[in-house]
């Protein structure tokens, strides 16, 4: 899959929208496509739990270029590569975040723990149909 797509990203302190940008507190664009595409992969893979904290630091000290030893720069590599593999076409990487999420709202349904960060978005109708406490102030997920 071609990566053109991952041009350019937007980190804002504050939500942001086309037309809400310029009112953020603060904006950094970023337009360098490896950075961006590594980026959005380490996000990717941290949310759907794929690597540990360890893993994913050694990726990102590889990506940058810092110094490490021979060994844990082979490693950093090793693990870059599995991740562009796993998650370098965004269409197979949306779809794994979609099922992960799925997944993971049968799991908080269940009181298991959940795997990765991402839970479905639920309308107050889904999380009713679904069987959750959904309370218009709070969503479905805050507990009292």
């Amino acid at each position: 899959m071609d990566n053109k797509k991952d041009c350019y990203l937007i980190i804002s302190h504050t939500g942001t929208t086309c037309d809400k940008l310029v009112r953020s507190k603060m904006n950094v664009a970023v337009l360098n496509p490896g950075l961006v595409r590594g980026l959005r992969l380490m996000l990717w893979a941290e949310h759907l739990a794929l690597y540990d904290e360890s893993d994913l630091f050694d990726v990102a000290r590889f990506l940058g270029r810092q110094q490490q030893s021979p060994e844990d720069s082979a490693r950093g590599e090793r693990i870059w590569q599995q991740v562009q593999e796993t998650l370098g076409d965004p269409f197979a990487g949306l779809r794994m975040m979609v099922e992960r999420a799925r997944d993971n709202l049968q799991r908080y349904k269940a009181k298991q723990p959940l795997v990765g960060q991402l839970l479905p978005y639920l309308t107050a109708e889904e999380a009713t149909h679904q069987g959750l406490n959904f309370r218009e102030a709070h969503g479905w997920i805050e507990e009292e």
